[in-house]
């Protein structure tokens, strides 16, 4: 995909008429405000913040862990397949290919400042790497097993947990566990984790809210209010990002631009994979497409039949190169749409009030649409769902057994009993985090958390040979 013809001068016209001057806000939303002021590890790159964090997010634990974490494929030996960080750097790539495109039209606006020139960019690709830090094994069905297990256990007993600590755990996100890693967890002995910009952290919050303001729904009014974007544990973290930034508790403009280019990366990357396995063919792909498109239609089918004509003969290597090449065509079609799009509603991004994803309101919403359909599909698939239920089991079984742990009062590294074995079975990294940590008011919640974050952590095979060890199947 290339970039030099995204941005033609007739946007650039456009966007100028449209530009309402927030050249004061894109100063405090590309500042290098940090948490602390521990001076950075390294600066690559003259003075840009967001290198700095990219180089010390990209060399971390917690990023190398993704590898082998699902993306739609559990368990998946074949290494065609993407996992959760081959993902992170396709978003991270298409992330900093928008920030890129989208830079290039303030500057010529005059709302960006010369000197930050690729600061954009590069913020983009920071956040687009870790976007996904906090998922846990079996991608969003490991997710939902977490909320599914503390609905069902935080109901039998009356536990000392406030409303909002038990939203907190019945609501579990892998997105606000992102920004609780990257707050809280890492490195050892640093209360201010990686120590990032408050600009990067900001992007990451879709929902910028608590769980009990949040979680209000997909067909809620305000997008802001959807989900949830912090845990109470990390409150003090967020409200000083929004102070400083000038939020108004509105989300970071930022954060629609990674949206657009997660939608591009996975819709492309799920019906590529999809077809690798067997689980979706050419002719479905094409007949989702036809039914589903409006506004592409005629354009975007006649593409898709040269691509299909251009690769003859049958099999694994036809599909996967009509597939290749239909994902890279649509992809650069959702480009050109979401760049449009963040020009044509920017006052409305600009104040946090836009209500829709880019590429929902942009002229390849009818592709997101189609690539939606393929993946309905793709959920479809038996092996797929054999392999989830099995990840269902193993999230079930594991909390289970460390919530034992976690309520007795022996749960420490000193003790000699069940309680403390599953205390010392937990990373040393959590363990110094929960009893070195600034003090949250509540210890019940605090174990619970270090429990949750282990778990979380933990990549799918190293879930299951944990559950395994535990369960005395495998010693």
């Amino acid at each position: 995909m290339g970039v030099h013809d995204l941005g033609t001068q007739i946007l650039f016209e456009r966007t100028q008429e449209k530009m309402n001057h927030y050249r004061e806000k894109w100063e405090l939303l590309l500042s290098e405000r940090r948490h602390s002021d521990i001076g950075p590890v390294f600066d690559p790159c003259g003075g840009n913040p967001f290198e700095n964090d990219y180089g010390r997010l990209v060399m971390s634990a917690p990023v190398r862990r993704l590898q082998d974490k699902t993306q739609l494929f559990p368990l998946e030996r074949s290494t065609y397949i993407r996992t959760r960080l081959t993902h992170s750097l396709e978003v991270s790539y298409v992330a900093g290919l928008l920030g890129q495109n989208v830079e290039k039209i303030l500057l010529e606006a005059g709302e960006i400042p010369t000197e930050k020139v690729g600061w954009l960019c590069s913020l983009l690709r920071a956040v687009g790497l870790v976007h996904d830090l906090g998922n846990p094994p079996f991608g969003h069905f490991g997710e939902n097993a977490i909320k599914d297990f503390f609905r069902s256990y935080l109901r039998k007993g009356d536990y000392p947990l406030s409303a909002l600590e038990r939203a907190d755990l019945e609501n579990f996100d892998g997105n606000v566990q992102a920004f609780r890693i990257l707050t809280k967890l890492y490195y050892y002995g640093d209360l201010s984790s990686y120590n990032l910009t408050y600009s990067t952290l900001a992007a990451l919050v879709k929902y910028p809210c608590n769980a009990l303001i949040g979680n209000q729904g997909a067909s809620y009014a305000e997008i802001g209010r959807k989900k949830f974007g912090y845990f109470v544990s990390e409150a003090d973290r967020y409200n000083a990002i929004n102070e400083y930034l000038q939020l108004e508790g509105r989300r970071s403009p930022v954060v629609y631009l990674l949206e657009a280019a997660d939608d591009i990366a996975y819709g492309a990357a799920d019906l590529e994979d999809g077809m690798k396995v067997g689980a979706v063919n050419v002719g479905q792909v094409r007949d989702i497409f036809d039914e589903a498109l409006m506004a592409n239609h005629d354009r975007v089918m006649a593409q898709m039949d040269v691509i299909c004509e251009r690769f003859k003969g049958e099999g694994k290597l036809k599909n996967a190169l009509v597939a290749q090449g239909i994902g890279t065509f649509l992809q650069r079609e959702m480009l050109r749409a979401a760049i449009d799009s963040f020009v044509n509603h920017y006052d409305d991004i600009m104040q946090g009030r836009l209500e829709h994803e880019l590429v929902d309101i942009s002229t390849a919403a009818d592709i997101h649409e189609a690539f939606g359909r393929i993946q309905s599909l793709i959920f479809q698939n038996k092996v797929k769902a054999k392999k989830e239920l099995a990840g269902w089991e193993v999230m079930h079984g594991l909390l289970d057994i460390f919530m034992k742990g976690c309520m007795s009062d022996k749960f420490n590294a000193t003790s000699n009993n069940y309680a403390s074995h599953l205390y010392n079975v937990i990373s040393v990294n959590f363990r110094l985090n929960y009893e070195q940590q600034e003090t949250y008011p509540n210890d019940l919640y605090n174990r619970i958390r270090m429990v949750v974050d282990f778990i979380t952590s933990l990549n799918d095979r190293d879930a299951i040979s944990l559950y395994q060890e535990l369960k005395g199947v495998k010693i």
